[in-house]
């Protein structure tokens, strides 16, 4: 059963209570059958994607990734983090503070250069905060892969190329998907 009450049927069969017409309740097994290609689901409730399971319907089967062992769940903010999402100087110099990853109920933010490669040896002259700031339209914090979403095609930039939390969703026949590109270097 799902909030509010809804039952979702799952085109795999049975029901789903993950607030999605196509993700089952529960992570289905690494190589159990799927009959949505490029449907994926998320299972956890850390704000990091890479700390969650993370399903992927390819060829027939779900492709399984469970999160690291020793990265998860996300860990408390660092002191050197602002306090508040709100309170985040976006856009201002942080110097010694690149590579800091600071998590909070509306999203990401980061001290990074922004380009997604490796870090230059002048990074921390360069280095601003970065947060999550998707588009006009797009939900924050990040909705969960899989879950509903109404208008078809709008695509949410989660800082891909600038955070390692970074993500870019699309909404794809009613739910949001995963849809990673390659960033510039």
């Amino acid at each position: 059963m799902a909030c509010g009450g809804d039952v979702f049927e799952n085109p795999d069969g049975g029901t789903s209570d993950a607030g999605s017409t196509y993700c089952p309740s529960s992570p289905p097994a690494q190589g159990a059958a799927c009959s949505d290609p490029n449907m994926w689901c998320e299972y956890g409730s850390d704000p990091d994607l890479s700390c969650n399971t993370v399903a992927n319907c390819s060829n027939g089967e779900w492709s399984v990734q469970t999160p690291p062992s020793n990265g998860c769940p996300t860990p408390p903010n660092p002191s050197s983090c602002p306090a508040s999402f709100a309170s985040v100087p976006v856009g201002s110099h942080c110097g010694a503070l690149v590579g800091t990853t600071c998590s909070y109920a509306q999203g990401f933010c980061g001290c990074t250069i922004g380009s997604g490669g490796p870090y230059p040896e002048d990074a921390a002259a360069v280095a601003t905060w970065v947060c999550d700031a998707p588009t006009t339209g797009c939900p924050l914090p990040r909705p969960k892969l899989g879950t509903p979403c109404s208008q078809e095609g709008l695509q949410c930039d989660y800082s891909s190329c600038s955070l390692p939390t970074g993500v870019t969703l699309t909404c794809q026949s009613g739910a949001w998907q995963n849809t990673p590109f390659g960033c510039a270097l």
